[in-house]
């Protein structure tokens, strides 16, 4: 409905999935076209950390702070007490807000959604085909809803994708936190924010590593996000559509409410693009939407 929304009243809609504005990133993701890893059958995306015990804390509900109307923060989402965490507004913290599944979808759709986003782009496709998603919340010791530790496994055309979080251990892949390696038959890329690596595949026979044309280090980044804010100010002139559409935006995050969906059903799911319907699961396709609280309504 924000697609139908945008196009409909010719708005310029940008949303903020910012690595796509990144020069590396961007030149990642023309290497994979060109075909740098030879042909990618998998990727694996992840963020690790360690929070435990105490997570977010588990503060009691209170009387909301002076000055913020809470139930028009609330908008269409259930009515429930102010909560800080549930507010999350904090200057001196990560926005908590996004730990309660009235609200967002935890680490999922916060983090999972930039990572799979370049991934999607990278590999040229729109959605997953198949959607599963194990995890729970094992450790921690507070009141968020989301899981402190998740795996999902999605299928494409010809490759698989996963994308994992753990909030209870830091243990990194090959020194790094967080980021994504996309695995071909000629070549491994690894990217974060920081840059992007290729490293050449070993020889089939003899397990030497075989020197590659694009094996190399990219360490000349931008500030993806000032770049963001200049494509989308100068798409205001042009009319153009900026580099993260609301279109784009809508396809990354819907695979990360499938994810979702997957988790809080405890099951597998299979997605009907074209449709926009779970495949002959009425229950899990409910999910795709949710009522309003009164008076709030949706509407184009």
């Amino acid at each position: 409905m924000m697609v139908e929304a945008a196009r409909k009243y010719r708005r310029v809609v940008q949303v903020g999935t910012q690595q796509r504005s990144g020069i590396h990133f961007q030149k990642a993701v023309k290497l994979i076209g060109e075909g740098a890893l030879g042909q990618v059958t998998a990727v694996r995306s992840w963020n690790f950390g360690n929070s435990t015990p105490n997570g977010i804390g588990s503060p009691p509900d209170s009387k909301p702070p002076q000055g913020l109307n809470w139930d028009l923060w609330l908008g269409p989402a259930p009515a429930v007490p102010f909560n800080a965490n549930r507010f999350g507004v904090h200057p001196d913290r990560w926005s908590t807000f996004r730990m309660f599944w009235d609200y967002a979808g935890g680490m999922m759709t916060d983090w999972g959604v930039h990572l799979l986003d370049i991934v999607q782009w990278a590999q040229q496709v729109e959605a997953p085909t198949k959607i599963s998603t194990s995890g729970g919340k094992f450790a921690l010791k507070d009141n968020s809803e989301t899981p402190d530790t998740l795996t999902t496994t999605l299928e494409y055309p010809g490759f698989i994708s996963t994308y994992e979080n753990r909030s209870c251990n830091s243990h990194r892949i090959n020194e790094h936190g967080y980021g994504s390696e996309f695995y071909g038959t000629e070549a491994t890329l690894f990217i974060d924010r920081s840059g992007f690596e290729i490293i050449p595949q070993q020889d089939r026979e003899n397990d030497r590593l075989v020197p590659r044309t694009y094996s190399m280090q990219m360490k000349d980044t931008n500030d993806g996000n000032y770049d963001h804010v200049g494509n989308f100010l100068s798409c205001i002139k042009s009319r153009q559509r900026p580099i993260s559409d609301i279109e784009i935006g809508h396809h990354s995050t819907a695979t990360c409410l499938m994810a979702n969906i997957s988790y809080r059903l405890g099951r597998n799911l299979e997605w009907d693009a074209a449709a926009k319907q779970f495949k002959g699961d009425a229950e899990a396709s409910k999910h795709l939407a949710r009522p309003c609280r009164a008076p709030w309504k949706l509407e184009i």
